[in-house]
């Protein structure tokens, strides 16, 4: 990787660092945004998956006692199986076909964020629960971009900012694990995957620091409409690519 891919992989990881501060989700999309420009698809994949981990686990310790047992075990449950299926059926995919999956991916995460974030709502059931964890551990596992199923969920589930954080990034946490674990299996996470994420913690953790000093004071939706307003360009982009 050049210095100037290195530097733009730092920024994105930065600004995805702020974005899951603020929102508890977004580092995927925002990375992947960016990443499979200067790198194969799969390799891109594995990462920001790595990445991801890392900035859950942050924010899952910095909110642990807000974290919601009950409602985190359906999700996880749907996450592990979901995930670990899209990782072996995306292992052996096309590199063009799945950046033009990221494509449709990332115009439908834009224009549910710009246009629906917030008119959804669902009934916080273990059933629901689950479902969204199967939803969200299937773009996760594809895309390592799986927030918005189970942010709607864990929504409508948690009683407060703190709980909604704390369990959504218990959840991806957990299911990142699963997914880093069998892109190891199949061969898609190498060493060299470790060290380009390792070199990118530092930029997400002066994300994260950002993003914390406004996380309870800055409006949630209207970041996410200007993060999500960036994907749709960039998601055509790679769509025609």
């Amino acid at each position: 990787m050049s210095v100037i891919s290195w530097i733009m992989a730092a920024a994105a990881n930065a600004a995805g660092g702020f974005v899951v501060a603020v929102c508890g989700f977004g580092l995927g999309p925002v990375v992947m945004s960016v990443l499979p420009y200067f790198m194969p698809y799969s390799r891109a994949v594995a990462v920001v998956g790595l990445c991801g981990l890392a900035a859950n686990l942050m924010l899952a310790w910095s909110d642990r006692k807000a974290i919601n047992v009950k409602t985190l075990l359906p999700c996880v449950a749907g996450g592990l199986i979901a995930s670990t299926l899209a990782v072996s059926l995306s292992a052996g995919a096309a590199e063009k076909l799945m950046l033009r999956s990221l494509g449709v991916m990332l115009i439908a995460l834009s224009i549910y964020s710009v246009f629906f974030s917030g008119r959804l709502r669902i009934r916080a059931t273990a059933r629901n629960g689950f479902i969204a964890g199967l939803a969200a551990g299937t773009l996760t596992g594809a895309f390592s971009a799986g927030g918005p199923p189970i942010a709607i969920y864990m929504l409508a589930a948690a009683q407060d900012n703190s709980e909604y954080r704390g369990t959504l990034n218990a959840y991806f946490s957990i299911v990142n694990i699963c997914a880093a674990f069998n892109r190891l299996r199949t061969g898609t996470l190498t060493a060299p995957d470790f060290l380009l994420c390792a070199q990118m913690l530092a930029a997400i953790m002066l994300g994260k620091r950002l993003g914390n000093k406004v996380f309870h004071r800055l409006d949630p939706v209207l970041l996410r409409k200007a993060v999500y307003a960036y994907l749709l360009i960039s998601g055509l982009t790679m769509f025609f690519r």
